[in-house]
């Protein structure tokens, strides 16, 4: 089942939060499908660019996590689930890069967490250790190496969340922006910017991109994975794009500028369309954002609301009846 709508209060406004999917094709069947019925939409694919791709990670054990032949598409717990299983990119992300990717959620988001994101060489996800005890958790982002969006919503880092986004839910695309030459990070929804969420990210050696999941036989797949040395070359390209929309191009620029689309997707921290039609006063969109020791804005973490023991709680709780199916 999508996840149902969230209620948030919003500067005094109420309005409700729903996942949505990227496009038209998943609206059809209602019912939930099982992992081998979902090759049917490859909207949003129109690109073979693949700098990287998904294997194990080792800190799942092989049979909660299948990896394709092609290393794209990656399904967790494909019987039945007893934790939190990974996969991880099969290349680390290094200083003075510009990296993009996408996967896109071929199955219905349940249970505990089904996250995307990153995290870095020295985090618990990226360490092979055999008696780490995961159980059911939002796994990503629950230490200060490591950095996840929610199919909740949520953003977490350092075992602290915020809710600053609508989520993602069966045939949304979840798009991951790292700008590792400013040290920034940012989440896409449907390719729509949700704001930069972290910064400081060059404190960090290497970044590895990371999924994991707590759902039985949710799935998801590698759509697009791009990456460019920064340069006076990629900002003046990202310029260039931007201006030429709707222009008649040569094939051979064309090809560039579709294949590197990326370039030309909105950026910085700024709220989505859908949010923007709603009516929502600029002052609710302005908040405070002072940044925090370990580079995140302060708009985007409500200390305040969740102490750490009380966060430590929730993700360690056990939650067997929502995840095994």
């Amino acid at each position: 089942m999508l996840v149902p709508p969230m209620s948030v209060e919003t500067s005094g406004i109420k309005r409700e939060r729903y996942a949505k999917s990227y496009c038209s094709c998943w609206n059809i069947k209602k019912l939930p499908i099982s992992c081998t019925e979902i090759k049917g939409c490859f909207c949003g694919e129109d690109n073979d660019v693949f700098d990287w791709k998904w294997i194990t990670h080792p800190l799942s054990e092989s049979s909660w996590v299948v990896v394709n032949e092609d290393q794209k598409q990656v399904t967790f717990h494909p019987m039945y689930s007893l934790g939190t299983a990974a996969a991880k990119g099969d290349t680390p992300f290094l200083h003075n890069y510009h990296y993009y990717w996408e996967v896109k959620m071929l199955t219905h988001t349940y249970g505990t967490d089904i996250m995307v994101g990153v995290g870095s060489g020295k985090s618990k996800l990226t360490m092979n250790t055999s008696n780490l005890d995961v159980k059911f958790a939002s796994l990503l982002g629950q230490d200060g190496e490591s950095y996840g969006l929610s199919y909740k919503g949520r953003v977490w880092h350092n075992a602290q969340f915020s809710e600053d986004t609508d989520g993602f839910g069966f045939g949304s695309i979840v798009g991951v922006r790292v700008d590792f030459w400013q040290g920034t990070l940012q989440f896409y929804l449907n390719r729509k910017p949700q704001g930069v969420s972290f910064y400081n990210l060059r404190r960090h050696a290497e970044l590895f991109p990371i999924l994991c999941s707590t759902a039985a036989q949710s799935s998801m797949r590698l759509t697009y994975a791009a990456s460019w040395r920064a340069s006076l070359l990629v900002d003046a390209a990202k310029v260039l794009a931007a201006g030429l929309r709707g222009t008649d191009l040569p094939p051979g620029l064309q090809f560039t500028r579709r294949s590197h689309f990326w370039l030309t997707l909105p950026s910085g921290d700024c709220d989505n369309d859908d949010h923007d039609q709603e009516g929502e006063s600029s002052s609710s969109k302005t908040e405070e954002t002072n940044t925090l020791s370990s580079g995140m804005k302060r708009r985007h973490w409500q200390i305040g609301t969740w102490s750490q023991s009380t966060t430590s709680s929730l993700t360690s709780r056990s939650r067997v009846n929502n995840d095994v199916t």
